[in-house]
C-alpha cells in the first residue's frame, strides 16, 4: 500500500476543510432563507383588515329605533365568525347612553363572536361620555375585548358601579352565587325566593329550548350560553337575562315527541286571534304565557313563561315591571319601567312591534325594594 506524502496529506486536508466550510456555509444560508420566508409569512398573517363599526347613540333594544341601529352593528358580526385576518374597531364616540337590555345583548353578541372566532381582535374608540366608558369597564366588555381605558375618577358613577355580571353554560346558576347573595340582603325572603325561581326558570328554558336548533342556517358552532346583569339603585332592583338561541316563538312551534297533543291547535288558534293586535312573535309569546304552564309533558322541564311572570307578578303589591323581548316580539308589563308607555297589568300587557329580530331572548325585571330593606342597605353602605 502506497502512503501519501506529507505534502499530499496537507493538500487533502485543505480540500476537506474547504468542502466542509462550503457545506456549512450553504446550510447556514439555507437556514437563513427559511427563517426569512417564515418571518415574511408570519408578518403577512399578522396584518389584519380593520373593520370600523360605529355604535349608535343609545344601546337599547326596547326602543324600535335604537334596536334597529344596534342590529345594524351586531348583524355584521356574523360576517367575521370565520375570518382570522380581521380587527374590528368598535366606535363608541357618539354613544351617549347604555341601557341594561341593550348592553347585555351587545355583550352576548360580542362574546359569541370571540368564542366562535378566537383569532379575531378588537380596538375601541371610547365615548365622549365618561359614564359610557365606565359601563364598558364595569360590565366586562373591555376585558372581553382585551382593551383598557384610563379613568380620571377613582370611583365610578352611582349609575354604573352597582352593576353585576354573570354568565354560564347550563341551567345551573352557580356562577351567579354572589349576585344571589346580594339579592337575599336587599329583598324580603319571599321576594328573594320568587326571584330565584324566576331566574332558574328562565335559565331552564334557555338550557332546554333556546339551543334546540341552529340560530342561523349557516351556523357551524353554537355557543349554548346565558348572560345575566343585575343592579340595585334608588330602591329598585333590575335583573336582566339573555340567551342567543332560537327565541321563544320558534321554540314554541318545534314538534317533538314530548309536546302535548293539543298544544299546536291551541297555539294556532291563539295566534290567529291575537296577531292582528300583536305581531306574530308577540302573539306567540303571549300564548306561551296565557295558554298554560308548559308545552311539554316532561317532569324535569320547567313550567314555562307563565311561572316567570306569575312568581314575580305577585310580589310587592303587583308593582314589578317585566319585559320579555324575543326575536321580533315582546310582552311588557309596564309599571313605570318604560316612561313613554302606559301602565299595564298582565291582562293588558303591551306588545311593541319590531322590524328587527334580536335572534334570541332578553328578559328584564324591575323590582321595587321593600323600604325597610332599602333603609338597611343605605345604613350598611354608610
Amino acid at each position: 500500500m502506497k502512503f501519501l506524502s506529507k505534502k499530499q496529506r496537507e493538500h487533502a486536508a485543505r480540500i476537506k476543510q474547504f468542502r466542509e466550510c462550503s457545506v456549512q456555509k450553504e446550510n447556514s444560508l439555507r437556514k437563513h432563507r427559511k427563517q426569512k420566508i417564515r418571518g415574511k409569512q408570519k408578518k403577512a398573517s399578522d396584518i389584519k383588515t380593520i373593520i370600523d363599526l360605529k355604535l349608535p347613540h343609545h344601546i337599547n333594544i326596547l326602543s324600535p329605533k335604537a334596536r334597529k341601529s344596534l342590529r345594524k352593528v351586531t348583524t355584521k358580526f356574523r360576517k367575521y365568525y370565520y375570518r382570522g385576518d380581521v380587527c374590528i374597531r368598535l366606535d363608541f364616540s357618539d354613544t351617549k347612553q347604555m341601557f341594561a337590555d341593550g348592553t347585555l345583548y351587545l355583550l352576548a353578541e360580542l362574546e359569541t363572536l370571540t368564542l366562535i372566532n378566537p383569532a379575531i381582535t378588537f380596538k375601541i374608540i371610547p365615548s365622549k361620555e365618561k359614564i359610557v366608558n365606565q359601563v364598558l369597564a364595569q360590565t366586562g366588555i373591555l376585558k372581553l375585548l382585551k382593551q383598557t381605558l384610563k379613568f380620571d375618577d377613582d370611583e365610578f358613577d352611582e349609575s354604573v358601579k352597582y352593576w353585576s355580571y354573570a354568565s354560564g353554560y347550563n341551567s345551573e346558576i352557580d356562577s351567579a352565587d354572589s349576585m344571589l347573595d346580594d339579592f337575599e340582603q336587599i329583598l324580603s325572603e319571599d321576594t328573594s325566593k320568587n326571584v330565584f325561581t324566576s331566574l332558574t326558570e328562565a335559565l331552564t328554558n334557555c338550557h332546554h329550548h333556546a339551543y334546540e336548533e341552529k340560530r342561523y342556517s349557516t351556523e357551524a358552532k353554537s355557543i349554548k350560553k346565558w348572560w345575566l346583569f343585575s343592579q340595585e339603585r334608588d330602591g329598585v332592583l333590575t335583573v336582566c337575562v339573555c340567551d342567543l338561541g332560537i327565541g321563544i316563538p320558534r321554540s314554541l312551534t318545534r314538534n317533538t315527541p314530548s309536546v302535548k297533543e293539543d298544544w299546536f291547535g291551541r297555539l294556532k288558534a291563539f295566534i290567529k286571534l291575537n296577531k292582528e293586535k300583536y305581531n306574530n312573535d308577540s302573539a306567540a309569546i303571549k300564548a306561551a304565557i296565557e295558554i298554560g304552564n308548559t308545552r311539554t309533558n316532561l317532569p324535569n322541564r320547567g313550567k314555562g313563561l307563565n311561572q316567570i311572570i306569575n312568581k314575580i307578578n305577585t310580589m310587592t303589591g303587583h308593582k314589578v315591571s317585566i319585559a320579555i323581548l324575543s326575536n321580533y316580539g315582546s310582552y311588557i308589563i309596564n309599571r313605570g319601567f318604560v316612561t313613554d308607555l302606559p301602565t299595564t297589568d298582565i291582562i293588558d300587557a303591551i306588545a311593541v312591534p319590531y322590524t328587527e329580530s334580536i335572534d334570541g331572548t332578553v328578559i328584564v325585571w324591575q323590582i321595587p325594594l321593600d323600604k325597610q330593606n332599602v333603609d338597611a342597605l343605605v345604613k350598611s353602605d354608610e
